[in-house]
């Protein structure tokens, strides 16, 4: 019986301390500042020495420190790094909290909330005699309407897809499209998804084999990447459209989103309006901290095919124009058809 209750008494013990050891803040902080430290892609590009960063935030956290405080600390040792990419969230002491970059967003910071746009859209489509927009096509992910001489295709994430889904919209929308004479690509209001998913509906716009951008991903515990990745843009389809596309774009516009715009650019009939993107390409890595937070990096560098890394800065678009909550109707919207108009008068891009 003594030995039984030894033995019980040990495991106890054991499990005590393991949970000791899991909710302990210091050993918390040194994991999560540790796997930036083996696996962030971009400590040079954000000229941030992330040792300094150890520095000053390492003495904020005791054993004593509660997991709220915990929290509060390693958010803002992240938010040094200006990525939206980064995420962190978990449960503590006072209940589930979210750590995320803070971004400014112009369409968010003018209409209050992203989606109030969609409404000024609906207008513009319907004030230049487009037809509603598609149903039941995509989960709704993928939309078109038609005017006489163009279409437009809304494209709202790249994720959310089922099994053959792109395909079947995309082949719905395009033999809408065929006798257009431009399409207008709409991702204004979509924040990314999956980067091949992307590639499938740019597939649908292109002529031949293209080289659509390269990757590349830090090696652990290096200073090293490993080789260039080469993305290449493939024909999707019996047919595909090859006249002028414009592409709107704004600062909402991210991730697999970019990817998208990114391979378009390399297509001699594509331009891009609207506003920059927001400047996050790679992939997320996730971990979880022992407390059980989860947390994502981005451990990749992405490239154009002129080796231009566009993180935190964004793709500019060819031609700069912005939406107000005091505009009548989508000027966005409004300018590529307008450059539509004079490109197809003249038979395409110079």
């Amino acid at each position: 019986m003594r030995l039984i209750l030894t033995s019980l008494f040990i495991i106890s013990t054991l499990f005590v301390n393991a949970q000791k050891s899991k909710n302990d803040p210091i050993q918390n902080f040194e994991k999560l500042w540790s796997e930036f430290n083996l696996r962030y892609a971009n400590f040079e590009l954000k000229s941030v020495n992330w040792k300094d960063v150890y520095d000053k935030y390492r003495p904020q956290i005791s054993e004593k420190s509660t997991s709220n405080e915990s929290f509060d600390i390693s958010c803002k040792m992240l938010q040094e790094l200006s990525d939206g990419h980064i995420n962190l969230q978990g449960k503590t002491n006072v209940g589930k909290r979210n750590c995320g970059i803070p971004y400014t967003y112009h369409l968010g910071d003018e209409f209050g909330k992203i989606g109030k746009v969609y409404p000024l859209i609906i207008k513009t489509l319907k004030k230049e005699k487009f037809t509603p927009l598609s149903k039941n096509i995509g989960k709704g992910i993928i939309k078109y309407s038609l005017s006489e001489d163009y279409g437009y295709l809304s494209v709202s994430q790249f994720e959310g897809f089922k099994i053959g889904e792109i395909k079947r919209s995309m082949k719905k929308a395009m033999t809408q499209f065929e006798n257009k004479k431009a399409v207008i690509i709409d991702v204004r209001l979509n924040g990314g998804g999956r980067d091949k998913n992307s590639y499938k509906i740019a597939g649908r716009f292109v002529d031949k084999k293209r080289l659509g951008h390269y990757k590349k991903t830090r090696i652990k515990g290096t200073k090293n990447f490993t080789e260039l990745e080469s993305w290449y843009l493939n024909p999707k389809g019996k047919k595909q459209f090859i006249k002028p596309v414009i592409i709107l774009t704004s600062d909402w516009s991210a991730s697999a989103t970019e990817i998208f715009v990114l391979a378009m650019k390399e297509l001699p009939y594509v331009q891009v309006v609207g506003n920059r993107t927001e400047g996050i390409f790679s992939d997320m890595y996730n971990f979880k901290l022992p407390i059980g937070w989860k947390v994502s990096l981005s451990h990749q560098q992405y490239f154009s095919t002129k080796m231009i890394n566009y993180e935190g800065k964004g793709i500019q678009p060819d031609v700069k124009i912005l939406n107000y909550k005091k505009d009548e109707f989508d000027n966005v919207l409004l300018k590529a058809i307008e450059l539509l108009d004079k490109t197809t008068d003249n038979n395409g891009y110079n």
